[in-house]
């Protein structure tokens, strides 16, 4: 396989992937923000257990990683903005982990009569799904930039 092919590959799973996050940030967070505190209260753990469960967002969130392990053993770290995407992809998965998770715990933790905690908990998730898709995409372009030059 040449770089090149590698390469094109590695964006495109990526590129899924920032897809789903961007889906998420600006189609279903503005559903989400139209919901009843009580209805998002329920909404959010449903959709949390469908997504860890979904092969799609599974596969498109693990299969970069996955394929990071063999572009570095064999291609190093030669191409500077691909690399840099690549670590911006890292970055995205982080901050999902670090600011998401604990969210979604929250929520789910929560009743549905505890109004000003789901409205703060959904403030929260809105500024977590934006964080992370602006993220998302800058690795796809950073990677995208590789071919540019």
């Amino acid at each position: 396989m040449t770089r090149t092919l590698a390469e094109v590959l590695l964006l495109i799973v990526t590129t899924l992937c920032a897809g789903y996050v961007m889906f998420v940030a600006t189609v279903l967070q503005p559903v989400m923000n139209d919901l009843d505190e009580a209805a998002f209260g329920q909404f959010v753990p449903s959709l949390y257990r469908h997504a860890i469960r979904s092969v799609y967002a599974v596969a498109s969130s693990t299969l970069p990683f996955v394929a990071m392990i063999p572009y570095f053993i064999v291609y190093k770290v030669e191409h500077p903005w691909f690399v840099a995407g690549l670590a911006c992809f890292t970055l995205a998965s982080t901050a999902s982990k670090i600011m998401n998770l604990p969210i979604y715990r929250r929520i789910a933790a929560l009743k549905s009569d505890e109004v000003a905690k789901l409205r703060e908990q959904r403030r929260k998730l809105q500024t977590a799904n934006n964080v992370r898709a602006l993220i998302s995409l800058a690795s796809v372009v950073l990677m995208a930039l590789q071919f540019a030059w």
